[in-house]
């Protein structure tokens, strides 16, 4: 398949670029972009190309007396005030940028499949938890098994979670969003703290400061949804989005090398627990997977955290064959 783009996909692009930046874009109209931009890889291409363009020839107006009289037109005022203006201006630019694009040729600008993107740097974390200081400053840890590739360019920055989870503490940099791809959805954010997971063929999206959006399929067509600290998010594969509010010191806990449990299920605590230990927990009986447990423990210290469950609840510690076995105390009532 032919990826160069064509000169009507760079306009389509040049025209949505203009478009969003009127002040009266309506949401369903930012939603209508999403799904023209989804809808092939070669419309996220064309955009991107315009946007960049556009930033170039605004740049490139302040010097060259042509372009800076067709750039003082654009924004001089109107009826509509200051912000229509401006509109104005980005429109354009988009035009100029739709038009270079046209006389040089979108196939000399847009590389073909072997500089279609930019190179991807891949990290992974197997023995255990690594943090990772990326080159725009931003901080990402990444859990144990856990993969992430990152593509930085002039005009975004693109991180894919390939598996695992991790947490990233976003540099803010306003001209250049932070998206985080994972399965079926995106988080895109600007400064912030969050974290993603692939979990049992989901993607959760949990915002610990600041505001993100998340976009993807939800009933067959392209949602968006913002979050506020404290919420979190759950993409399934059934395309179910399920939002509700949890405590991101707990989620995020892991970190900062510590398990934070607030009445966290036994069953799901110990499947924390087991994620870093080199001994792991099993529960024997399962009568007690659902005992709520409390506080904070190392993590990787499978046998100091156990024994913290059993001097507080009805449990026997045995070892196994490698392992620790978790009972119900026999003396205990169900």
């Amino acid at each position: 398949m032919d990826k160069r783009l064509s000169d009507r996909t760079v306009e389509a692009a040049a025209a949505w670029y203009a478009r969003l930046q009127a002040p009266h874009c309506t949401q369903a109209e930012r939603h209508a972009f999403e799904r023209w931009r989804a809808d092939h890889p070669s419309h996220a291409a064309a955009y991107a190309a315009a946007r960049s363009l556009s930033s170039g020839l605004a740049r490139a107006a302040r010097t060259d007396p042509r372009l800076r009289a067709m750039a003082a037109s654009a924004r001089a005022p109107t009826a509509s005030g200051a912000r229509q203006g401006r509109y104005r201006a980005a429109k354009v630019a988009a035009a100029l940028a739709a038009g270079v694009v046209t006389l040089i040729g979108a196939a000399s600008l847009i590389p073909g499949p072997r500089g279609e993107r930019a190179a991807a740097t891949h990290y992974t974390a197997q023995s255990g938890p690594r943090v990772l200081t990326l080159e725009d400053g931003s901080i990402v840890h990444l859990d144990i098994d856990s993969t992430i590739d990152v593509r930085f360019r002039g005009h975004g920055r693109d991180v894919e979670l390939e598996r695992g989870r991790a947490v990233f503490e976003v540099a803010h940099d306003a001209s250049r969003p932070f998206a985080v791809s994972a399965g079926r959805g995106r988080v895109t954010a600007v400064g912030t703290r969050f974290q993603v997971e692939r979990a049992h063929a989901a993607v959760v999206v949990t915002l610990a400061e600041g505001i993100v959006t998340v976009s993807g399929e939800r009933d067959g067509a392209e949602h968006t949804e913002r979050l506020l600290p404290g919420d979190e998010l759950r993409l399934t594969a059934e395309s179910d989005w399920i939002k509700q509010t949890v405590d991101p010191r707990v989620a995020t806990s892991w970190s900062t090398g510590r398990l934070l449990f607030r009445q966290t299920k036994l069953a799901d605590a110990l499947e924390q627990v087991n994620r870093y230990a080199a001994t792991k927990v099993r529960l024997a009986d399962p009568s007690i997977a659902d005992l709520p447990v409390s506080g904070n423990f190392v993590a990787g210290d499978s046998a100091a955290t156990v024994a913290a469950f059993a001097a507080v609840l009805p449990l026997r510690i045995a070892e196994g064959r490698g392992e620790l076995l978790l009972y119900r105390e026999p003396n205990e009532r169900r």
